[in-house]
């Protein structure tokens, strides 16, 4: 079967996931790069009282104020490191889910450092480990391997809880 360019392209952007990579401790970690919207170096953060403690605050990012969560203590990571070099605020659509408002359904991940921007044939990604499919790790969609790296893959829209989303949706709307 002969294919011209288009069809050839087609069938790759098919078979691939596009992931964008990046730290967390000592693991990578990766996301979709359909729910990425930018990353960028860390913003002034302003608390936010009676929250959880992986719950930084909130960032006005061009007049959208958008909740922040280290995603090191979301992960339960007691050993933290903050690099200013390297730390980077991944803004992600997709997490917060609240009505049709775009900016209102944006989250600001704090990570130790993005590192690419990867083509992921979708052989080679594998469903998350029994472990990781309830409980605290709930967030946790599959695992890439890449060749001699494995890649814990995340589902932004299982970040948060149901419970954590609503308590941000209000201390948002007491924000803005």
């Amino acid at each position: 079967m002969l294919w011209n360019k288009k069809e050839m392209k087609a069938a790759v952007a098919e078979s691939t996931a596009q992931i964008v990579t990046f730290q967390v401790g000592q693991e990578e970690f990766g996301l979709d790069i359909e729910v990425i919207t930018e990353a960028l170096r860390p913003l002034k953060i302003t608390q936010l009282p009676h929250m959880p403690q992986f719950i930084e605050g909130v960032i006005n990012l061009r007049g959208a104020i958008i909740p922040v969560v280290d995603l090191r203590k979301r992960f339960g990571l007691t050993n933290i490191q903050n690099d200013p070099r390297k730390m980077r605020m991944i803004i992600t659509r997709g997490a917060v889910r609240v009505g049709s408002c775009a900016t209102l359904d944006l989250l600001g991940l704090v990570v130790d450092g993005v590192r690419e921007v990867l083509h992921v044939p979708l052989r080679e990604i594998g469903p998350a480990p029994d472990a990781a499919r309830s409980g605290q790790a709930g967030f946790i969609s599959g695992v890439a391997k890449v060749t001699d790296r494995l890649i814990i893959i995340l589902d932004i829209s299982r970040v948060l809880s149901g419970e954590e989303r609503s308590a941000l949706a209000e201390a948002r709307d007491v924000h803005s």
